[in-house]
């Protein structure tokens, strides 16, 4: 598995991280491996987040290589992004 960090959460919120991936272009330029770093933060935030007693926020600040990024499940699309995409 990849070191990815995560944020403290501000307030959770039931968030299932379960829908369909989008990863903007940012996030694909800046990661080489941006599918794969994808792929395991979803694995990371569903257990530490979803499947703990207090759920998950729909947005996710996470770090991987010292950059930091986003990920925000709005109910429709899970979307990885870079903050000054947003």
């Amino acid at each position: 598995m990849l070191d990815i960090k995560l944020d403290e959460q501000e307030c959770p919120s039931g968030a299932k991280f379960n829908n369909q991936i989008v990863i903007t272009q940012g996030f694909l330029e800046t990661f080489k491996n941006a599918h794969l770093l994808a792929v395991n933060t979803i694995m990371k935030i569903l257990d530490e987040r979803v499947n703990s007693e207090t759920g998950a926020d729909y947005l996710q600040v996470a770090h991987f290589d010292n950059t930091k990024f986003w990920v925000i499940d709005d109910g429709s699309y899970v979307t990885f992004l870079l903050p000054e995409e947003y």
